[in-house]
């Protein structure tokens, strides 16, 4: 029993060893297993560790390389910049340059300037000075001359000639003891002392008037005018007279007449022009055919021939016959080609209206009367 025992426990020993043997090698094998597992598994995580690790590398490498890139670029970029400030650093000090001549060019010029205009303004202070003191000394020469023009209204005097040598109006009387009347006395043309009998210039005033007008005289003497036919009658009845005539057209163009004998009838004599001398001048001969015939107006018809009245026909007043060569106190207006306009035919030989018209007279004998009031006013 004992050796049965024995021989049991042989093979429980035995079947154990042998179990323990199987166990082993299943322990063996599966610690293979597992190991290959593991080292599988570690060996594909290595792998894919590596090739990340690769990717990380590759990306690496690529961010450096644009990094490096970049930096070159940027780099580059700070060195043209760089430059770019330098060249504009040397245009801002050239033009710094420049700006600083031309600043001290127009700083000197500007101190020039005001130099100039500093010694022009003590030329200035000193012509102010001098005007002011000729204005002083023209306010006392035109204190005095209204004094003598105030005497020359206080004394009337026989003449144009008698006056200073001033144009303006004066007052004359034909006798000592007549009543005196003004006119105006030109003293600027052909050595002056002529009494202005008619003035035209602009139309202002209307010459299409009866006998009572032309008689007496209407208009201002500092416009336009007619002096009157009884004053010239007055002052050339009894001292020769010589007559003037100034004329322009519409384009300027100046011309005169002259005559060295000048007189009208009185009205008894219907104003007749009783003496015209000889011609001088540029204007042609326009008054001679008028020479010994009367005076008329459109209301007073004194004029050949005896049935047409030439005053009312050619709107004017004159010493009409058949009917003129001369309108002076015609219709005032710029025409061609309108008989009835103021006109000098001998001057273009047409009817061409004149713009401008002014007669004068002047008495000859007065030269030796002027030098013996010359004589008389030294004496004194």
């Amino acid at each position: 029993m004992e050796q049965t025992m024995q021989t049991t426990i042989e093979k429980t020993d035995a079947k154990f060893e042998k179990m323990m043997e199987a166990v082993e090698n299943s322990l063996q094998m599966a610690t293979n297993e597992t190991e290959q597992f593991l080292q599988d598994k570690l060996t594909k995580h290595e792998r894919n560790i590596n090739e990340k690790f690769e990717m990380m590398d590759t990306k690496f490498e690529k961010q450096m390389h644009a990094m490096d890139s970049l930096n070159k670029s940027v780099k580059t970029s700070e060195e043209n910049t760089m430059t770019n400030l330098e060249e504009v650093k040397k245009q801002l000090n050239s033009r710094m340059d420049h700006l600083q001549l031309q600043l001290t060019a127009e700083t000197k010029t500007i101190q020039e300037k005001a130099q100039t205009e500093l010694k022009q303004l003590v030329e200035n202070k000193k012509s102010l000075d001098m005007l002011t003191n000729s204005l002083q000394n023209i306010s006392t020469l035109s204190e005095n001359s209204k004094k003598i023009l105030e005497a020359q209204f206080m004394n009337p005097v026989r003449s144009c000639r008698q006056v200073m040598k001033l144009s303006g109006r004066y007052l004359i009387h034909v006798e000592e003891n007549s009543k005196p009347f003004e006119v105006f006395c030109e003293q600027n043309k052909f050595d002056g002392g002529w009494t202005v009998i008619q003035h035209r210039f602009d139309g202002s005033i209307d010459f299409f008037r009866n006998w009572i007008e032309y008689r007496n005289g209407f208009g201002k003497l500092d416009g336009e005018f007619w002096l009157g036919l009884e004053y010239v009658h007055q002052l050339t009845k009894n001292r020769p007279h010589e007559l003037l005539v100034e004329m322009k057209d519409f384009h300027g163009n100046y011309i005169y007449a002259r005559y060295d004998a000048f007189e009208l009838g009185s009205e008894f004599e219907k104003y007749e022009l009783k003496k015209l001398g000889t011609y001088s001048g540029t204007a042609g001969d326009s008054m001679g055919g008028h020479k010994n015939h009367n005076f008329s107006t459109f209301d007073r018809d004194n004029d050949v021939p005896s049935d047409e009245n030439c005053a009312e026909r050619w709107h004017g007043a004159w010493w009409y016959n058949y009917c003129y060569t001369s309108n002076l106190n015609g219709l005032y207006q710029n025409t061609t080609d309108d008989a009835r306009a103021m006109s000098w035919y001998n001057f273009k030989f047409d009817r061409r209206s004149l713009s401008y018209s002014r007669m004068m007279m002047r008495d000859i004998e007065s030269n030796k009367d002027e030098s013996n009031l010359s004589s008389n006013a030294g004496l004194q």
